[in-house]
């Protein structure tokens, strides 16, 4: 998967779990594991980008 796609694809999961989170009478609204999970994935992609652009560069940004 090209660094597009992922960033692409992050950016909708990210939306899909915010809207899940903040949703009226959702059942994720009450749920830590949910809100554990968005902040994990976040820190995770967050740092694959951080090691691919460092492959692909040699630079750290």
């Amino acid at each position: 998967m090209s660094t597009r796609n992922s960033l692409i694809l992050r950016d909708v999961l990210y939306a899909v779990l915010i809207v899940l989170v903040l949703m009226p009478g959702s059942d994720l609204a009450n749920l830590v594991w949910a809100k554990v999970c968005i902040v994990v994935f976040a820190v995770a992609q967050r740092i694959w980008q951080h090691v691919t652009y460092y492959k692909l560069t040699g630079k750290i940004y």
